[in-house]
């Protein structure tokens, strides 16, 4: 059964407790970071931070109030990332629902970085592509993700998804607060109920339906590709083909990027 994550901002305070166990769990480094435009620190996932809470602003009459987020992979339920990887380094683990990238099988194409409309996959050479799992390694173990085990104020939840998405349709209508995440790109692993609308707060506004993207042929990974058995010729060869198939797959993902933009101005009123 697909599990999900339910993040109510109503409860959220911001101590990114969240992110510490993140970083502490997945073992990742640490990074130099400074305050943007908003008190969100650090401002932007990356490589080695998959997960943030993004805090902003707004002013509401004469006051000014915070408002919280969680920003991270949404974990969908039809992945497009999953679709235009060349390698078929993006799996989607059948019994969680949880999208995962097998770095050592990412040649560093940027498919998916282009395709995904949440705009999450971060690269950096030497380590792939990398984002949140869902802690696939915990549920296999019964234990739920560490950002949920270590919050403080149950800001956030986990459970089956059709249970979170009750939980969040009865938290939306006792406190008036948007729900984002039901329906967005055909429907996601992380689900918010928001104190303020998604595109206030920054985050990407997402067409509601499914947009359909040719599947990519998989290709070989590198390692698998080049064998010390093959003559200089055959290795020439898959490296030509090798490359045409990622060019197909980046232009795949431009493509999807578009129509995604396309449906958004559409649904934008």
């Amino acid at each position: 059964m697909t599990k999900s994550i339910l993040y109510n901002a109503f409860r959220c305070i911001g101590c990114r407790a969240c992110q510490v166990a993140c970083k502490r769990w997945n073992e990742l480094k640490a990074e130099k970071t400074s305050l943007g435009e908003t008190w969100t620190n650090p401002p932007d996932l990356s490589s080695n931070t998959w997960n943030i809470i993004k805090i902003i602003e707004l002013k509401e009459g004469e006051e000014v109030k915070m408002h919280f987020s969680t920003y991270r992979c949404m974990h969908c339920l039809e992945p497009i990332c999953v679709k235009v990887c060349p390698p078929r380094a993006i799996m989607k683990d059948p019994e969680t629902g949880a999208v995962v990238i097998n770095s050592e099988r990412c040649v560093g194409c940027l498919a998916c970085v282009e395709a995904c409309p949440f705009k999450i996959p971060r690269f950096e050479r030497g380590l792939g592509t990398r984002k949140c799992t869902l802690c696939l390694d915990r549920l296999e173990l019964g234990l739920k993700p560490a950002c949920v085990e270590v919050c403080p104020t149950e800001a956030l939840e986990f459970d089956e998804r059709n249970k979170i998405v009750e939980r969040a349709k009865q938290l939306a209508s006792e406190t008036r607060g948007y729900l984002y995440g039901i329906e967005e790109a055909g429907g996601t692993g992380v689900i918010m109920v928001l104190t303020a609308s998604p595109e206030k707060l920054g985050l990407p506004i997402v067409a509601k339906k499914v947009y359909e993207v040719p599947e990519v042929m998989p290709i070989k990974t590198v390692t698998e590709a080049i064998q010390p058995t093959l003559s200089s010729e055959s290795l020439r060869n898959i490296a030509i083909g090798g490359l045409a198939i990622i060019a197909v797959g980046a232009v795949a993902a431009i493509i999807a990027r578009r129509r995604t933009r396309e449906i958004e101005s559409k649904e934008t009123p």
